[in-house]
């Protein structure tokens, strides 16, 4: 087992070979990829994976903090990296000690432990003369205190011994975009740097835009085998934007010594201005008083309770085992528990790409995850975009609309964060239209807050905020809609569905029907609330200002939007079905599909190739307005046409083909999604995590093979199809208060009570059965 090759205190903390991802060997070109694979989140902040030795040549070290977004020069206002903490260079007679120093190490091991949330790293380096070292790491950030993190590191000079130093580094001179010139932007400013007293140094900082000010603290203490203290020496030493403490000790030939590194971090968000700096040193003092060993301990305890309620148990394929664990784990461990005022960027917090901003993916891809397994944090984020409703408001107006039209990329203000110009790695520029046409967002935030009320039965929410959402984004599709006189019908033109690869167009299949299903919506519960809430109503009523008519005036228009024809395929927009037509016939070595040949001259908006689910993804979503026949017709014809250049659309593919009974084609779909990250299948892992990939595979497991659902009355369904290969699948809800245990196997489907004071009613084949108490 991996475990076994570490240390004694490194392998009595790590998890079976099932929890762990592992790099055997090590592969300078790959460090950057591995960065994102191994990357840690607390819910406050994610730490990629760099070196903490320092001295890697191809690295993008970043210490990434929830909230925290600057501009500056960029195109957008992007997640800031902040001064990186971990790191701490280790020198011999001033020859540095790491993997790329000396001769290629031996024995290289690294680790992702995904049941306890731990990093462990393991080589022998050899020196140009000569010299043999081990190195040991643990790195953790701490779910119990997310504000802190910190790594040990076991160092054992094997044949020759003498003074080792050290340097506890805070460095911020950290970019965003490191290893893109054209695109490299500095997003902080340093204002502090000082030493601890003993404890460590202190680096300040704050964002260039709105000046948002960030601590960072870090202090060191050495060790020897029986916990004595053996630190020879301390000094501080700043160098321009680094803080650096100096830190000497004696190792004996054969000995192995024991260099704790603490950090904390503290910004703006969580305290006044004014007491950014004690708070940090406070934190850093309370996480060293605790020790290194017991927050480790408080924090294997919180990965506990996450896991009691996340992991996804599946007997029959080891490998898929472990990628949809590698998919929760990341997911469940990037979002705050406590703060609505951040959602989770597409890349969650692993990597720049996409600026950390909240896209439709969070309302379709991530939420069903959280809505059924952390409500709470589910909460947060359909708090988040009620917080930004106004600015969803001022967004419409801009536009020239009513109502509230939220961002294609969101971030912490709430303003349209997508750029207009996209500038291409060779300097070239191109319009952007992405923010102009892709309004399906907002109906995508409706359906989310929606969706969470349905499953969750969260009145506050829905009384306080979420019907106020829907009204005003039901508004928004009002005022969007034009009428033509013509055909006696409403239109929406000039906009752009999910498939991105057209834009505009006009009458979009997909985002005439979400506009139709969220100015519906809003008209039911407005009407429901108005008979069984009336003051629910009236203070709603009075806030937006809803006059009486409004909703019999929206209700008009929702049934005058034209619709295509269903009898068929669905045409995705007017004149699709006029482009040049080929299907997809080769594959590449990942097994994604390549561009049909006989397309290859013709321009990409003339062409009948998608980009990603578009007339799949509406299907998917609104189950009920089609036949199953006509579902089935249509996940055959746009299948053989979709390219899935995006994350998001495999699992739509494994979620319908299920659906339709493409159960071999569904099968490929699932591992495309499953593995698009830990195999980096689509070659861009390097940029972080894809989010809605990860929320998309819980989501084809629980909710298509496992059949999970629920009924009109909303009731708990369950109509499994389990591949052969899998004798089971086992995993945990939250339901309405209570926690459930749901085993689906070939036989049939069982589901447990632990708490909750009602016992749970769920459906199965049409039987009505009440969940058994454990």
């Amino acid at each position: 087992m991996w475990k076994d090759r570490f240390c004694q205190p490194i392998r009595d903390l790590l998890a079976d070979d099932a929890w762990l991802v592992a790099e055997e060997g090590y592969h300078p070109r790959e460090q950057i990829v591995y960065e994102s694979i191994f990357c840690l989140a607390s819910g406050y902040m994610g730490s990629r994976a760099s070196a903490e030795e320092g001295f890697c040549r191809r690295t993008l070290p970043a210490n990434y903090i929830n909230g925290v977004f600057d501009r500056s020069e960029a195109f957008q206002r992007e997640l800031a990296n902040t001064p990186d903490w971990c790191k701490l260079k280790m020198y011999y007679q001033c020859e540095p000690i790491a993997p790329e120093e000396g001769n290629t190490p031996e024995d290289y091991l690294r680790v992702l432990d995904m049941q306890h949330g731990l990093l462990a790293k393991r080589y022998v380096t050899q020196a140009a003369d000569g010299r043999r070292t081990k190195v040991e790491i643990l790195k953790f950030l701490s779910r119990a205190h997310g504000w802190c993190g910190g790594f040990k590191v076991w160092l054992t000079p094997l044949n020759y011994g003498g003074l080792l130093e050290f340097e506890n580094i805070i460095d911020a001179t950290v970019t965003n975009f490191i290893d893109f010139p054209r695109f490299r932007v500095k997003h902080i400013r340093t204002t502090d740097l000082r030493a601890l007293d003993g404890l460590g140094c202190y680096l300040g900082c704050e964002t260039r835009d709105f000046k948002l000010p960030v601590g960072t603290a870090a202090g060191v203490r050495i060790v020897d085998e029986q916990g004595r203290d053996i630190l020879k020496s301390r000094a501080f030493r700043p160098y321009g934007e680094t803080a650096c403490e100096f830190v000497d000790a004696y190792c004996r030939e054969g000995q192995t010594i024991c260099v704790e590194k603490y950090a904390a971090v503290c910004t703006g968000r969580d305290v006044p201005e004014s007491q950014v700096a004690e708070t940090t040193r406070a934190r850093l003092q309370a996480f060293v008083d605790t020790g290194f060993d017991a927050e480790l301990q408080a924090h294997l305890a919180e990965y506990a309770r996450l896991w009691h309620r996340a992991d996804l148990e599946l007997t029959g394929d080891d490998r898929l085992q472990k990628a949809l664990r590698f998919n929760i784990f990341h997911l469940m461990s990037t979002p705050s528990r406590t703060d609505n005022r951040t959602n989770i960027g597409a890349k969650l917090i692993h990597g720049e790409e996409y600026g950390g901003h909240a896209f439709w993916d969070t309302e379709l891809f991530l939420l069903p995850f959280f809505d059924y397994v952390f409500p709470e944090v589910a909460r947060n984020l359909v708090d988040y975009r009620y917080l930004l409703l106004d600015k969803a408001r001022e967004n419409a107006v801009k536009n020239g609309f009513r109502g509230a039209k939220y961002p294609w990329e969101s971030a912490d203000t709430g303003d349209e964060e997508c750029p207009a110009w996209t500038i291409e790695p060779d300097g070239s520029c191109y319009r952007c239209y992405v923010a102009d046409y892709e309004h399906h967002v907002t109906a995508a935030v409706a359906y989310g807050g929606v969706h969470y009320f349905e499953l969750t039965g969260d009145e506050d929410f829905f009384d306080r905020e979420g019907l106020e959402i829907l009204c005003e984004t039901a508004r928004f599709w009002v005022s969007r809609l034009e009428y033509n006189a013509e055909k006696d019908r409403y239109e929406i033109c000039k906009v752009t569905g999910p498939d991105e690869w057209h834009e505009p167009v006009d009458n979009n299949a997909y985002t005439n029907y979400l506009a139709r299903w969220n100015i519906r919506k809003a008209v039911e519960y407005l009407a429901l609330y108005k008979k069984e809430k009336p003051e629910v109503y009236a203070r709603l009523a009075q806030r937006i200002d809803l006059a009486e008519d409004e909703p019999k005036r929206w209700s008009e228009h929702a049934e005058k939007i034209y619709l295509p024809d269903t009898n068929g395929v669905i045409e995705q927009f007017e004149g699709y079905f006029d482009l040049a037509d080929a299907v997809i016939d080769e594959w590449d070595e990942n097994n994604m599909p390549l561009w049909p040949k006989a397309l290859a001259e013709i321009p990409k908006e003339q062409r009948c190739i998608l980009k990603q689910a578009d007339v799949v993804m509406l299907m998917y979503l609104m189950e009920h307005e089609f036949s199953a026949e006509t579902q089935r017709l249509n996940f055959d014809y746009y299948e053989k046409r979709t390219l899935h250049r995006s994350s998001l659309s495999p699992s739509i593919h494994c979620l319908m083909g299920l659906r339709v009974g493409e159960s071999e084609h569904a099968y490929q779909y699932l591992c495309r999604s499953a593995y698009v990250d830990i195999d980096n299948n689509q070659r861009n892992t390097r940029e972080g995590i894809h989010a809605a990939s990860a929320g998309g595979t819980w989501q084809c497991v629980t909710l298509g093979y496992c059949g999970m659902s629920t009924t009109d009355t909303g009731e708990l369904c369950f109509t499994p199809h389990l591949p052969e290969q899998w004798q089971r699948v086992r995993y945990h809800i939250r339901w309405r208060g209570a926690d459930l245990r749901i085993t689906v196997t070939q036989d049939g489907v069982d589901v447990e009570q632990e708490n909750g004071t009602q016992p749970v009613i769920y459906l199965c084949g049409g039987e009505r059965r009440t969940a058994r108490r454990i």
